[in-house]
């Protein structure tokens, strides 16, 4: 047999044993039958056949033996322990259903808040924009200064800071603007608000993302001033809107008061830095500033928008140099926003002095929650997040105790097992495969619990977020099956230190009863913790509960139910004092 013979023999053996094991039997049965009759045949009738078989068997050897071995060899050895392992496991775990679903709900419920709550945290604290080339080093960028000893954080938002800091740092080898806004997209009857990206022409770059039909625009179609009024669709306005049809090149859609002609469609999974909320269309940054300058800026700065610092709507990303490090991305982004200043006090000569400003900037998280300043909403879901560990504490202490007396009543069994020659080390593995066994199960339960538990976190934390499954993504189900695998470990400790200490002369004396009765300081312990975090969650439950109240009773000196902020979408429209006045009785 060749190589790949061999292990496909043994994978064989393992997914098939009964079959494997039917085929050694037939094979040895052969070879004794063929030795009794070769044995016959020679000695020429002088030779019974049962004489001959018995001769054949002792030639042969033990035949018992003999299978356990072939059985051995056929298949890699820790397989084989694992199967065995597993097999009992199972028996065990059958034998007693009433345990085994206590166990598993007390999983599920720590396994799956936990996965709830990664599900919720991962979105907003750690999972890079999907498609993003070399996320590591992409950063937003982030600029402070200090007004009235105190200091304020924000992205460049005016669009000559942006083109100030790209232009007099040297760590980044692309630099980008963008922004994002719910428009009205569609003309009379079929328009809708939808999020549309502005993104400049050197956004694309940054990920890897071909376009799955047509084409991006690029820098040449974004220059302020002259901007193209040419749009991007999303793969999936492409799919729903125009039914995936490649016609869709050349077609016209209306933006906020613009004309835009489709040029390309995304690549598919392109969402840009919006997973939660991909946008439907993609549109120049240079071209919507010069459309939205008309309507949002004074005369004397609608031509020249690009060039002032007053009008701050925009966000800037790059991505550093390799092997340039955070410090030296930041000093360099700090003396290019100290000279952006010095151009800025040219315009506003009556700024204070840059100096008592201790301008600083920053290359900070790509994920707008991590900072610079964490988010309200990110600070609650980390508190959240603590409260769901907790809860699997609790639930893996009370596992635990369940298990350590499982083991207690299990004491004699224990005993007899270790008298007749099982080896601490083999019974210790029987016992974590057991354990892990019920995690396991325990993990998967609790994957359905996460499954309907997100929902409510996922309109608590990520409230404008498009609905995600828990079961379909693959890094919270590796999250729920790594936390499930832990716990499973940890519950083991108890009932393995138990069975460690096992004295196998008073153990086999001792009857059922005693075996389940016996005091266990380590039981006692596990107690006393379950207690102790039970009433932690239940004081930090209720001081949430009473803080929430008291937000809830602030006299805001007005009914507030009655009460409706209405915004107006003009789309470009301008009207003079007694339309725009008619118009609003007619709102009202």
């Amino acid at each position: 047999m060749s190589f790949w013979d061999g292990w496909r023999y043994r994978i064989g053996a393992v997914l098939h044993p009964r079959r494997r094991a039917r085929d050694r039997e037939r094979e040895m049965d052969y070879h004794l039958e063929l030795d009794a009759a070769q044995r016959t045949h020679a000695a020429r009738g002088a030779l019974s056949s049962r004489d001959a078989r018995l001769q054949a068997r002792r030639k042969f050897g033990n035949v018992t033996y003999l299978r356990e071995e072939t059985r051995r060899m056929s298949a890699p050895e820790w397989l084989d322990v694992i199967e065995r392992d597993l097999r009992f496991a199972g028996r065990s775990v059958r034998r007693a259903p009433a345990f085994t679903v206590a166990v598993v709900l007390t999983f599920a419920l720590g396994i799956g808040a936990n996965a709830a709550m990664f599900s919720v945290l991962d979105r907003m604290l750690f999972r890079p924009p999907p498609r993003l080339t070399d996320p590591g080093r992409v950063h937003r960028i982030y600029l402070a200064e200090t007004v009235r000893g105190k200091e304020y954080t924000g992205p460049p938002g005016e669009y000559a800071r942006y083109a100030d800091i790209a232009r007099w740092t040297s760590s980044f080898d692309r630099v980008a603007g963008f922004a994002e806004s719910d428009i009205a997209v569609g003309s009379a009857d079929d328009s809708r608000e939808m999020r549309v990206a502005m993104l400049s022409g050197s956004f694309f770059g940054l990920f890897d993302a071909p376009p799955a039909l047509g084409r991006y625009f690029g820098p040449a179609e974004d220059v302020p001033g002259h901007g193209e009024h040419v749009a991007v669709a999303s793969y999936a306005t492409w799919q729903t809107a125009y039914g995936g049809r490649p016609d869709i090149l050349g077609s016209t859609v209306r933006i906020g008061a613009t004309v835009y002609d489709v040029v390309g469609v995304a690549g598919n999974g392109f969402v840009g830095l919006w997973p939660s909320q991909p946008p439907a269309y993609f549109i120049p940054l240079a071209t919507y500033g010069d459309d939205a300058a008309r309507t949002q800026l004074p005369e004397p700065d609608r031509s020249h928008w690009w060039a002032t610092y007053h009008w701050s709507w925009m966000n800037m990303i790059a991505r550093t140099k390799p092997g340039v490090s955070d410090a030296t991305a930041n000093a360099d982004l700090t003396q290019a926003f100290v000279k952006s200043a010095q151009a800025e006090r040219i315009e506003s000569p009556n700024m204070p002095p840059i100096a008592s400003l201790r301008l600083r900037a920053m290359a900070g998280s790509i994920l707008t929650e991590r900072g610079p300043e964490t988010s309200g909403f990110a600070k609650v879901a980390e508190l959240v997040g603590g409260v769901a560990i907790i809860v699997l504490v609790i639930a893996c202490v009370n596992v635990a105790n369940l298990l350590l007396t499982r083991a207690l009543r299990r004491r004699r069994e224990i005993a007899l097992r270790l008298a007749l020659g099982v080896g601490r080390g083999r019974l210790l593995a029987q016992l974590v495969t057991e354990n892990m066994l019920l995690a396991l199960a325990g993990g998967v339960a609790g994957l359905v619990v996460a499954h309907w538990g997100s929902v409510g976190l996922r309109l608590a934390f990520l409230p404008g977020a498009r609905a995600f499954s828990v079961l379909g993504d693959e890094r919270t189900l590796a999250f729920a099956m790594a936390a499930a695998l832990g716990a499973g470990f940890v519950t083991s400790l108890a009932p393995i230190l138990q069975a460690n200490r096992a004295d196998l002369t008073s153990d086999l004396k001792s009857g059922a009863r005693e075996g389940t009765y016996q005091r266990s300081r380590l039981r006692t312990g596990l107690l006393v913790a379950q207690g102790a975090l039970s009433v932690l969650l239940l004081v930090g439950a209720g001081l949430f509960v009473q803080s929430l109240n008291h937000v809830r009773r602030i006299r805001l000196g007005y009914d507030v139910d009655p009460v409706l902020v209405v915004e107006l979408n003009m789309r470009g429209v301008t009207l003079d004092s007694a339309r725009a006045v008619a118009l609003r009785h007619r709102l009202l």
